[in-house]
Order: C-alpha cells, then sequence, then structure tokens
C-alpha cells in the first residue's frame, strides 16, 4: 500500500474516531450507569427507531440485574445526547417528585410541533413556563396547563357522570348496528371491527353524532394513517415527501375539523371537555385553525390506546373457557337477577344494562380489565431534564445526576413485571390482582396511565368505556378464532412496534367469528350509567 493510501486510511480512522467521540456526550461518574450500544454511537437510536418504546423494555429486561444493583436506572448514549432509563418504582417515584425539571411539559410542545402541525404561535404559547412556577411567581395560567386543569374538570365526578351517559349510549347503537342481533355468523377481523366501531363510538360522544367529522370515512382513514406514522411525521421533515399518504390524511383531519368548528351548531352539541378546551384556547388567544389542529390529539388521546385494549381483553376472555364463564355468570347475576334462564320469557322486552352497577356489584369485571392493561401496556412515560439535577431514590439511599437535555423513559412493561411491586406472580396474568380495592397500588408502580403531575386525565373515562365494552361483547356474544393454534386454541399473534403508543396492535389481525349468544336473542337492550349515590365512594 502506497504511504498516500495509507494517510488517506489512518486519516478516515481518526475521523471516525473525533465523530464517534464528538457525537458522544461526556458521562459524568455522578450519572447513572453506562450500558453502551453494540453498534458504535448510533446503536441504541436504530434500537428505538426499530422498535419503539419496546425497546426500552428490552434493554431494561437486558439489564435488570446491574440496574438493580445501581439503583433501578442506567443510561444509554445517543448521539449529542443520553437517554435515563428508570426500572424500579422507587427511582420512579424520585422522578415524580423532581416533575418541575424532570418534565413531560417539553413532549406536549414537541407533539403540538411536529405531529399536530401547529402555527409557531399556538407552539409558543404552549412552550412557556415549562417548570411550572406560574403559581409560585404569581403569574397568570398558562395556555398548557389551562387546558390541562379543563381537562381534568371535565372527566371527573359529575361531569364524568354525564359523559359517561353519553358514552353508554355512543357505544349501545353502535355495537347494534355493528352486529346486533344477527342469527347467521359474523365474520371480522378483530382489532379491525373494534377500530371502526370505536372510533365512531369515541368520536360521537366525544363531538356529537350529527356534526362529528369522522362521520366521513377519509378523516377517519386519515387519522389511523397519522397512527401508523409516528416517525417518519414526527421527523417534520418534509413530510409531504417522506409521509406523503399520512401528511395528507393529518390535512383531511384538519380541513374536516376547521368546518367542524366553523359550525356553531357543532361545538353546542359537543362534549363538556370540547367546550372547555375551546374556551381556554380561545382565552389565550390559539386561532380556528390551531384548535382543529389541536384536536388531532383529543382523537389521538381518546383511540390509539382504547382500541388496542379493547381487542387483547377480548382475545384473553374469550382464549379462556374458565375465566369467559365467570365473567358472564356475574355480570348476568346483575342484569338478570332470576337467572339468565328467565331471559327467554322476556323476547322483544328491553333489558336494561346499568354499567356502573354492573362495575359496582361485580368488581372482577374491572380487576379483570386493570390486569389486562398492566399486562398489555408497553408505554414509557417519557420526560425531559431541564436542568442539571441530583435525583434521590429513598429506598437504596442512592442519589444520581441527571444532565439538562438528556431524555428519560420509564418503561411501564419492565414495572408492571416487577416482583419488588407486584410480587412473585407479577409476570403472570392474574384476573383477581385487583380484587382488593382497599390495596392501595403504589402510583409509581402502575404507570398504565402515566404518572406524577402527567397522569392521563382520561384514565376513568378509559377503563369505563373498556369494562362496558367487555360486559356487553361478554354478555351478548359468543367470539371464536377462525384460524386455531396447534392445540385448538386461540392462535395470539405476534405485536407489532410504535413510537408512542403504550397498547400496541398486533402486527397480523386475527380473524374471528362472531354470533349471538342463543340464550340472549331477541332481547333489546338499554346500556345506561346510572350512579346510586349511596354507594358511590
Amino acid at each position: 500500500m502506497s504511504s498516500t493510501a495509507v494517510a488517506v486510511v489512518l486519516g478516515g480512522v481518526l475521523l471516525l474516531v473525533w465523530a464517534a467521540r464528538s457525537l458522544t456526550p461526556y458521562h459524568d461518574p455522578r450519572e447513572p450507569f453506562l450500558v453502551p450500544p453494540k453498534i458504535p454511537v448510533f446503536g441504541h437510536l436504530i434500537g428505538v427507531l426499530a422498535n419503539g418504546t419496546g425497546y426500552y423494555s428490552q434493554m431494561a429486561e437486558r439489564y435488570t440485574a446491574k440496574a438493580k444493583d445501581k439503583g433501578g436506572i442506567f443510561t444509554l448514549p445517543v448521539p449529542n445526547g443520553k437517554m435515563y432509563i428508570v426500572t424500579s418504582p422507587s427511582m420512579i417515584a424520585a422522578c415524580d417528585r423532581k416533575a418541575k425539571v424532570v418534565s413531560f411539559s417539553v413532549f406536549v410542545v414537541e407533539f403540538a410541533r411536529r405531529i399536530l402541525a401547529g402555527s409557531s404561535h399556538a407552539v409558543d404559547l404552549l412552550n412557556q413556563d415549562l417548570k411550572e412556577e406560574w403559581e409560585r411567581e404569581g403569574k397568570e395560567i398558562g395556555l398548557r396547563q389551562e387546558t390541562m386543569r379543563a381537562m381534568h374538570k371535565s372527566l371527573m365526578g359529575e361531569n364524568l357522570d354525564v359523559m359517561m351517559r353519553s358514552v353508554m349510549k355512543s357505544l349501545l347503537a353502535l355495537l347494534d348496528e355493528a352486529i346486533g342481533e344477527k342469527e347467521e355468523v359474523v365474520e371480522k377481523p378483530l382489532f379491525g371491527f373494534l377500530q371502526d366501531f370505536l372510533t365512531m363510538a369515541g368520536t360521537n360522544f366525544m363531538f356529537g353524532e350529527e356534526n362529528n367529522p369522522f362521520q366521513d370515512k377519509e378523516v377517519m382513514k386519515g387519522f389511523w394513517l397519522v397512527d401508523r406514522c409516528y416517525t417518519s411525521l414526527g421527523l417534520n421533515v418534509r413530510p409531504d415527501l417522506i409521509a406523503k399518504e399520512a401528511n395528507r390524511g393529518r390535512e383531511k383531519f384538519f380541513e374536516a375539523f376547521r368546518k367542524f368548528y366553523a359550525n356553531p351548531k357543532a361545538l353546542e352539541q359537543a362534549s363538556y371537555i370540547i367546550k372547555a378546551r375551546y374556551q381556554a384556547n380561545r382565552k389565550h388567544g390559539v386561532s380556528l385553525e390551531d384548535i382543529a389542529r389541536f384536536d388531532l390529539g383529543v382523537c389521538t388521546a381518546l383511540l390509539v390506546n382504547t382500541v388496542p385494549a379493547a381487542g387483547w381483553a377480548l382475545c384473553r376472555v374469550y382464549s379462556d373457557e374458565n375465566i369467559l364463564k365467570e365473567l358472564r355468570s356475574g355480570i348476568e347475576a346483575v342484569v338478570f337477577p332470576d337467572g339468565i334462564a328467565s331471559a327467554k320469557e322476556k323476547q322483544g322486552q328491553v333489558i336494561k344494562v346499568n354499567m356502573w352497577q354492573v362495575t359496582d356489584a361485580f368488581p372482577l369485571l374491572e380487576s379483570f380489565m386493570k390486569e389486562v392493561l398492566r399486562v398489555e401496556s408497553n408505554n414509557a412515560s417519557a420526560r425531559f431534564v431541564l436542568e442539571d439535577t441530583m435525583i434521590e431514590d429513598r429506598e437504596s439511599r442512592r442519589s444520581y445526576l441527571l444532565k439538562k437535555g438528556s431524555f428519560l423513559g420509564m418503561p411501564s412493561a419492565t414495572v408492571h413485571g416487577s416482583e419488588a411491586a407486584w410480587g412473585s406472580t407479577a409476570k403472570e396474568f392474574d384476573p383477581r390482582r385487583f380484587l382488593d380495592r382497599s390495596k392501595k397500588i403504589s402510583p409509581s408502580a402502575w404507570r398504565t396511565f402515566g404518572g406524577g403531575n402527567a397522569l392521563c386525565p382520561g384514565r376513568h373515562l378509559a377503563l369505563n368505556e373498556l369494562t362496558s365494552i367487555l360486559a356487553m361483547m361478554v354478555l351478548r356474544y359468543d367470539i371464536e378464532p377462525v384460524e386455531r393454534g396447534s392445540g385448538g386454541g386461540w392462535k395470539m399473534p405476534a405485536k407489532g412496534a410504535h413510537i408512542s403508543t403504550s397498547i400496541l396492535t398486533p402486527a397480523k389481525d386475527i380473524q374471528v367469528r362472531i354470533r349471538s349468544r342463543e340464550e340472549v336473542t331477541g332481547l333489546k337492550w338499554d346500556l345506561v350509567w346510572e350512579v346510586d349515590e349511596t354507594r358511590k365512594e
């Protein structure tokens, strides 16, 4: 080899070494221990892009023993930054205590910028006071804080009960339309059926049936295209080129919601939460255009986890004859106090199903649904470190430095599988796990709906909706897979990856046969939410 060639090769090697070092930030010994990537510099970034939030859980499982030795947190270096991954409930609690600087707010802003494509004015409003210091400093409440306050108020107490009455009406109407009491067998892709059914049911009770933009099937199609293309849209680099179809779908969504807000009657018929969000946005000078764009976020929160959660719940219950029988018997005991045999005497009559009463009298139903959410949850509660800060694990008494500008993730799959938090059966599916309502679950161990000051305001709505769907399906229908596994049971599909969704959809849908139960054929149904105030906690 000539001296020139040698010089070129050596120069190239030195350049690569320099690039690797310049792209890899300094690791302070006070930070959580470092897990180097298998592919230098870019390995962890590639892992996240390829596997979504599941990558954090994969890494946590791979390094669980080391993570425990180091206090339940470790560092993944990425180009020009680092990611801290938290694996223990006690360390999650430590992060939640530092919520002002280990912040979720940055992700709200970036979501609005990259996915909702908000204007610079609207994004700037959301970007104000990231450390949530407005009250301490005597300032007026900002847009981000006021919107969250409005959402929490809208989804609690009497406002939640009012919403649930609309949910019941919408679910029943759409279920009857999709399946009804057909005597013949209906064959459908399970998750696809639930996607169509729950999208319409959810947006009907949220925006009002008459003017619901999702009545246009192209809007529904556009919304789900956005969900499937989060990674490419989230890059926010020429989405018209790198995510053409999803970008067109997003624009179709925006156009439909612009028309919605241009119609005074539409807003008048919408739910309390939509009106409250509208008022908060208008108070802070947000345009109708941006309000329409922000509703893509509302629909994302409403639908993207509810659909797969309902699907996996149905898979779990119909693939297990024992739990199906137990859930069915418990629901029937409330709906038919004289026994299921009495249903034959009520042909043509309206049977009222009060889901508040069913859930109250038969707690196994809610416990089952919570356990589905526990074992299926795959989110990584995301935070951004706004300034250098020390966090302390009160159990281990270890302290760690978190560097400004770093990402912090708390993968729920890891915490939900923690024996320290859930006992020796942590990795098993136990439908009775949540039966003892007096036993409080640590917020740092139960992360399906996030936690800390980023706890999902719609968690009660989501759980109530899911238990209602499950109850009505179990009560009214039999479901079986078209294709069975080698042992004759359900053949469960592998899950797809997603960069942000908590409950993952299957990589391939499950084709199922749905038929009305003979015992309840011919009955009419009234699904309601009637609260017994003397029993309400």
